[in-house]
């Protein structure tokens, strides 16, 4: 295998691999700020500049390909040189608003002034100012902060399929822009706030809410689709304050679509259900798991698991439903009009599927079958669901007991409602479209009084057992 030399350590390539990303994998750093692994390379920033032996003139290492034999210097007096003045050109109409601006502390700008910059300025015109245009419901724009890297350009064009970022005048007066100023129109309009490497496109919906430092940040699985897309929740005081792409090549690559990115909402959500409630009113966990049992004592019940659950929930599902309802049947809902694997299909060219749960191809491979409508002669409804699945009509049912992520208005008519946990409370296991099985990772712990299903239905199995029981002595101790 062909080999170079990068700061005297030696590494293989494969043809075509560039400069940048073959240091990365020896350990040596080489800045940058247009260049993005999933997107065309312009070099335009120069940032990268490293100096390569037998050449005359400084190299952009996002776009010289290694060849065999090449040595190369990351760290010599001319490219040192050239970082510092890249930086002090960069920021010479940067706002020093680094205290309020919601990159700092993951802003790629801030990270290479303080490696590769000076600690002076020779400048002293005043920075140039826009008026930024509203982007829309998802991006808030702060043109003062770009350093026209053009990423979201070749984002909208490239990935998103969508042309709708551009730059307009030259020089000094360039503006990105969306054509004509029109909000943004991509589903997948909060990746321009990730690829940005300043603070110049950021998320409305995490606008000043906290500073980077102090979320707590959790690998798992998004639940949008039956896609399977790697993401990271990051909260803080068990609050989730956003949701990120997490590169996964097989998968998403670096990408999430704005459902899946916002889909947490509901976790905190206000109207959420936290506490056991029977007829309407909060109860204890154990008058309410009476009561529910009471409910649907004698009756024919059919029991409803949303696709979003997980394999190890619904295995509990199957084993526990026979013995608690002998004659009962356990259906998966999840999406109207998608109750099986073959209906599913792609609903964009990107990442997004028609199958709004994470889990119905694992519930099929569990032999459950899917449910659109509730079946003639039902007496009960036993329903159960992790929060993303979408309830079938349940008005001509007389009693309806609900186990899981609900919120007010969903089960107003549920005789008891025992509150579970979400996604992103939970560890377990999915198995997306292509039969890949992933795991959900907790990010917090249960909202209010929720609990997990498995130990929900233990309380169900036990209820009885564990009734109050007369005082006793024991060896002379009283129990």
């Amino acid at each position: 295998m062909a080999k170079c030399t990068i700061d005297g350590r030696e590494v293989e390539f494969t043809a075509g691999e560039n400069l940048i990303e073959i240091a990365r994998r020896v350990g040596v750093e080489i800045p940058y700020f247009c260049y993005h692994p999933g997107l065309s390379v312009v070099a335009q920033c120069r940032m990268c500049a490293v100096e390569v032996e037998k050449m005359p003139k400084l190299q952009t290492a996002c776009s010289t390909p290694a060849s065999d034999g090449m040595i190369v210097h990351t760290d010599s007096e001319r490219a040192k040189s050239n970082q510092k003045s890249i930086m002090e050109f960069l920021l010479i109409n940067h706002p020093l608003d680094c205290p309020i601006c919601d990159k700092a502390g993951e802003c790629d700008l801030q990270e290479n002034s303080f490696k590769y910059g000076d600690a002076y300025m020779r400048t002293s015109e005043e920075r140039r100012t826009y008026l930024d245009l509203d982007m829309g419901p998802v991006i808030k724009k702060n043109m003062n902060r770009c350093i026209h890297c053009t990423r979201c350009i070749r984002f909208g064009a490239e990935v998103a399929g969508v042309r709708e970022m551009v730059a307009v005048s030259r020089g000094n007066n360039t503006e990105i822009t969306t054509i004509d100023g029109r909000p943004l129109e991509t589903d997948y309009a909060g990746n321009y706030a990730d690829i940005c490497p300043t603070g110049s496109l950021t998320l409305k919906d995490f606008r000043f809410h906290k500073r980077a430092w102090m979320l707590k940040k959790t690998a798992t699985v998004c639940e949008g689709c039956s896609k399977g897309c790697n993401m990271e929740i990051q909260q803080d005081n068990n609050v989730i304050e956003r949701c990120i792409p997490r590169p996964n090549m097989e998968i998403n690559r670096y990408w999430l679509c704005d459902e899946g990115r916002f889909n947490y909402h509901y976790v905190n959500d206000r109207s959420r259900i936290t506490a056991p409630t029977s007829l309407g009113g909060k109860t204890s966990w154990t008058s309410a798991v009476a009561a529910a049992k009471e409910a649907l004592k004698g009756k024919k019940v059919l029991v409803l698991a949303g696709s979003d659950l997980t394999q190890e929930e619904a295995k509990l599902l199957i084993e526990f439903a026979p013995k608690a309802f002998p004659g009962s049947t356990l259906l998966h809902f999840g999406t109207p009009g998608i109750t099986a694997t073959t209906q599913d299909a792609p609903a964009d060219t990107l990442l997004k599927r028609k199958s709004k749960t994470s889990n119905l191809n694992g519930w099929e491979k569990l032999g459950v079958k899917g449910a659109d409508s509730i079946p003639a002669g039902t007496e009960a409804v036993l329903v159960i669901r992790g929060g993303r699945a979408e309830l079938p009509n349940l008005d001509g049912v007389s009693t309806v007991v609900a186990i899981g992520v609900f919120n007010e208005s969903e089960v107003a008519a549920a005789k008891v409602t025992l509150p579970g946990t979400s996604f992103s409370e939970k560890d377990g296991t999915i198995v997306n479209y292509e039969g890949r099985e992933q795991r959900l990772r907790r990010s917090i712990n249960p909202v209010g009084q929720s609990k997990q299903l498995g130990e929900i239905l233990m309380l169900w199995t036990h209820s009885a057992a564990a009734a109050p029981r007369p005082m006793e002595s024991v060896k002379g101790v009283v129990a």
